[in-house]
This record gives C-alpha cells, structure tokens and sequence, in this order.
C-alpha cells in the first residue's frame, strides 16, 4: 500500500511539467501534505515562501488583484485547483469559505524530480566488467534511465535543524519543538546524551533538557547527523556492514570538512558539515539495490560498484533533495580526486576532508600532491606520511568534534 494513497492520487490528476512514474509521483508525495483548514482562514500570496497550494477539497474565495471570484473543489470527483496559478500582487488573498482540504507542494520537490531529467547516460564502454557485473550494471542504468532508481527520503528534520538555526534569535524552545518532531531523532538524542561521550551526571529524560546538557551548538550538530543516519538502512549483513562503512567514512569526512572550513575560515562550517555527511550518499541507492537482489550478494564487488556509480547517482540524490547546486557538485565529485575547482567550494573542502579520512583509516588515497584541492583551498601540500597541518595545529576542536560524533580520539 503507498505511503501516501490520497497524495499519490492527488498528484496524479494535476497538470504537472512532465509524465512521472508511480516510483517519481510516491517520491514527490513524500515531500506533500494534506492540510485541512477551517472557514474564514487566509493566507496571502506573500505567505507561500516557494510553495504551490492546491484546493483539493471545499469552497473558498480568491481576490486577485481586487477581483473576487470563488473557486470550489470536490475530492474524489474534480482536479485539485491551484491556488496563485498566475503571477500577480503579493496582497493577493485566498479565504476560505467553508472546511477546507489544500494539498501543500514544495516547489523544490517538483524542480528536483524535473532535473532528474537531464541526460544521466553511463559510459559504461570503458569499464571492465565480468558477465554477473555487467547485468548488474545494466539492470542498475534501466532504472537510472527511466527515472525509477528508489532514493532515500529527504531528511527533512536535518535539513530543517540547519535553516533553524542559521536564524540567531531562535532559541531552545525553537530548537526542542523541531527535533521532537521526529521520534527516531529525538530518542538517538536522548540515547547519546546519557552515554558515556558526555558524561551525564544524571540521567536525562527530556529532550529539552538534553539540549541544556549538550549546548545549542552540538545539538545542531549531532541532531543533523542522527537525522541523516537514518537514511543509511539496509536488511542484508553484506549490506548492513557495505553501508555501515559508509557512514562511518561520511562522519569522518563531516568533521574534517567542518575543520577545514572553520580552520581557513572559508564557506560556512555548518553548510561544510552537511557536505561531509552527504557526500557518499549515491553509495545507498546503490547498496540498497543490491540488498533486494540477493542473486547478486557475494559475487558484485560491491566495493568497486559503488565507487564507480556513486557519483552520478549521488547527483539524482541531491538534486532529488533540493540541496542546491553546491551540494550536488558534492556529490558528483566525490570519488574524483583531480576536481579542480575554480575557488574555494564545498565540493573541495569534502574532497581534502575525505583525503584525511583516508589516511588515519588506511585507506587507499593518492599523494597530496595529485590532490589539486589542496591546492585550491591554498592548504600545505603534506609530505608522505603526513596529516594537514592547518587541521592537526587544533588539537582540541579535533578531539571535541570526535567526541561530539562518537568517534575515538588516538
């Protein structure tokens, strides 16, 4: 049964930019809403902050530039009618009549499935595969060609913690009531707050009190993390430990990317964070893939698919999730170590980040010096057998970001 019945069914009946699949209009549902609204509420179209209502259910009144007219919708029996359709003042006001149902879209949702429909052609001519890598792959790019590759959820309550509190006057209040929200967050909270990373005297049993106990600013930064981990599931231990191992490089490389932009104060640490922890995420389609097709487990090296993949599926992701054209350069070059970019990005900071992550994991990483990255944030290139030595000078933000994210400090 679809998440979202109604929703899906909605969405349907709309005149949208292009035909999706059932796979894209469940997508798209999952970013939607049913909202009710009782007579005589309004909302003005300054009020919409990039999204498009519809009247799905009820009679309401529209003043578009001091003309009225009424509009009326019946769920079940009629199209769902937008609300604003046109361009026109932002006084204009839509009231409610009577009980109203509207359907709330995020522009961003309808734009990320959109660009989904640019050109995502493989190369797939110069890989050398064997005969079970080969229909793997080919399986893997029908789905990627027809728009039907299942992508994570947007993590809204990540995403919504880091607008929140880009804000200065919001505060503890503000921050509790959004991470209450969301259940799985909220106990992971409460669960690390009692464990031995902080130390707790006492035990803590509300989340209020965990955001006291921890400070405003590791609330945001774990919260964001706990949020995004939730996307890194899989059934199978193959690809329970694949995804694991995943994470566990995306935490890593999180908090040298937040270093490194606070270091050379380059960019915004918090927005270097999020590129940190998103920028293996075309590893999960991935991986997900593979856990539903055990014909595949043991024989795919999973390893090498993923590093050949990740990055132009880590693209649909983000763009998927409408982070913004500065996340998706993440993605895209997140197995590509000779991106050189034009000035200092994100793209950049996660790559040097991942660069470190490689070496204290022994991990297979190319000399610094082929690293042109390092090169563009106008970092010290590291000898052979060094660490950067702008990250390693602040021993102590290193070791308190490590104990934040639960990591070990050597």
């Amino acid at each position: 049964m679809p998440k979202h019945p109604d929703i899906v069914e909605l969405l349907a009946q709309l005149s949208l930019p292009s035909e999706l699949s059932e796979i894209q209009l469940q997508q798209l549902a999952d970013q939607c809403q049913l909202i009710p609204v009782e007579p005589n509420w309004r909302i003005y179209r300054r009020d919409l902050h990039a999204l498009r209502l519809f009247l799905a259910d009820g009679h309401a009144l529209c003043r578009y530039d001091g003309v009225e007219r009424q509009i009326d919708s019946c769920l079940g029996l009629s199209a769902p009618v937008e609300l604003f359709e046109h361009a026109g003042s932002d006084d204009d006001l839509v009231l409610a009549d009577t009980t109203c149902l509207l359907l709330r879209l995020p522009v961003y949702a309808l734009e990320a499935l959109e660009a989904l429909e640019v050109d995502t052609a493989l190369e797939v001519s110069d890989i050398e595969l064997d005969d079970v890598e080969s229909d793997f792959l080919g399986e893997l790019y029908e789905l990627i060609d027809a728009n039907c590759l299942e992508l994570p959820a947007r993590p809204e309550v990540a995403l919504q913690i880091q607008q929140l509190t880009r804000d200065p006057d919001v505060g503890i209040e503000e921050l509790t009531k959004l991470i209450q929200s969301d259940g799985t967050v909220a106990g992971a909270l409460l669960h690390t707050t009692n464990s031995p990373i902080f130390r707790a005297t006492k035990e803590i049993s509300s989340v209020r009190d965990a955001v006291i106990r921890i400070g405003f600013d590791n609330t945001r930064k774990l919260t964001t993390n706990l949020a995004l981990r939730q996307a890194f599931t899989a059934r199978r231990k193959q690809s329970r430990d694949a995804m694991l191992a995943v994470w566990s490089e995306s935490v890593h490389c999180a908090v040298f990317s937040q270093l490194i932009s606070s270091e050379l104060k380059l960019l915004n640490p918090e927005r270097a964070l999020l590129a940190g922890l998103i920028s293996n995420i075309g590893a999960v389609p991935i991986i997900r893939f593979i856990d539903k097709r055990p014909e595949y487990a043991g024989t795919v090296q999973l390893n090498e698919m993923v590093a050949k993949l990740r990055g132009i599926i880590g693209v649909l992701v983000i763009s998927y999730w409408g982070l913004g054209a500065d996340m998706i350069k993440v993605a895209e070059n997140s197995n590509n170590w000779s991106y050189r970019a034009a000035e200092p990005d994100y793209a950049s900071i996660a790559l040097v980040a991942r660069w470190a992550t490689a070496r204290e994991e022994g991990l297979a990483h190319p000399p610094a010096s082929e690293v042109p990255a390092f090169e563009v944030l106008k970092l010290s290139i590291p000898e052979e057998g060094q660490g950067i030595i702008e990250i390693e000078n602040n021993t102590n933000a290193l070791k308190e970001l490590r104990r934040v994210f639960g990591l070990k400090n050597d």
